[in-house]
């Protein structure tokens, strides 16, 4: 119980870092990626308004949203913060899970703990602006993936609050909320170690891919992280389904989205009962709505 609250307690701080209100200190450029390499997306006048939507700077730069809702990194030194978080924009910071059913299909293991791991959705991306963010074939996740030393610490944080003693490798970290459907990149509240197999068979995700392939369609050991990976890829391409010219996945060929689903829908699959998603694709490509 110790662990579960001291977790929550990272989350709350996590959740005050970013959503906050700020000011650019001198005229700045808003980039594509944090580096002075990075395509420039515009000036940013002194004075201008922003919220920074990022919990951890990224070689020196934050990630920011403007109010006209373009978002870029700028030089972390250029950014004024106010201290108390964005009431507006913690609200489009929603928690899917919580506006949707809680019934689910599969083992109760292969979810996370719903309090400390609800779901945070990135409010730089929107169901206006799909086609210039996650279905844009331009786009990446490397743009906003947080860095190795951010990812190690939260994976360290996580696994110890959710009680595992295991060996590192047993486990992805893991956003409910995926990057490429529109999940918080660094928000612990959308992270959590998932394991590739499970309490009975743990495995590394080279041994949980070769059991997959000499067992396939097995139920022997429950679904995990590769499971859940082809899941967030077809979500992804049901709601890039009607984008013209969009972005699909490398799964798209093998299980072809069918149907389009709005970025709310999608993300609250993935935070309720992703493995609801996963059956239905299993059972002949049926489709996740």
């Amino acid at each position: 119980m110790r662990g579960i609250l001291s977790f929550l307690l990272v989350c709350v701080v996590s959740a005050a870092a970013s959503g906050q209100e700020s000011s650019i200190q001198r005229n700045s450029n808003l980039r594509s990626g944090p580096s002075t390499e990075s395509r420039v997306v515009r000036l940013l006048p002194a004075g201008s308004a922003v919220t920074v939507i990022s919990n951890y700077p990224r070689q020196g730069y934050v990630r920011v949203l403007t109010e006209d809702d373009a978002s870029g990194w700028v030089w972390k030194r250029n950014v004024k913060e106010a201290k108390a978080p964005t009431s507006a924009l913690l609200a489009r910071r929603r928690t899917p899970a919580a506006d949707a059913p809680a019934a689910r299909v599969g083992d109760s293991r292969i979810y996370p703990n719903a309090q400390m791991t609800p779901g945070k959705a990135d409010p730089s991306v929107t169901q206006s602006n799909l086609a210039k963010t996650i279905c844009n074939k331009a786009w990446s996740t490397e743009s906003v993936r947080p860095a190795e030393s951010v990812t190690n610490k939260i994976k360290q944080q996580t696994m110890k609050a959710y009680g595992f003693a295991d060996a590192a490798n047993h486990y992805e970290l893991d956003h409910l909320l995926s990057l490429q459907n529109g999940g918080c990149p660094d928000c612990v509240e959308n992270l959590w170690p998932e394991a590739y197999g499970d309490p009975s068979h743990p495995m590394t995700q080279d041994q949980r891919a070769a059991w997959n392939r000499a067992n396939p369609g097995s139920a022997a050991v429950l679904a995990g992280s590769l499971e859940k990976d082809l899941v967030e890829n077809h979500i992804h391409d049901e709601i890039c389904r009607d984008i013209p010219d969009g972005k699909m996945s490398a799964e798209a060929k093998k299980y072809p989205a069918t149907v389009t689903i709005t970025l709310e829908r999608g993300q609250q699959i993935l935070a309720t009962d992703w493995y609801g998603c996963y059956r239905a694709m299993m059972d002949g490509n049926r489709p996740c709505e």
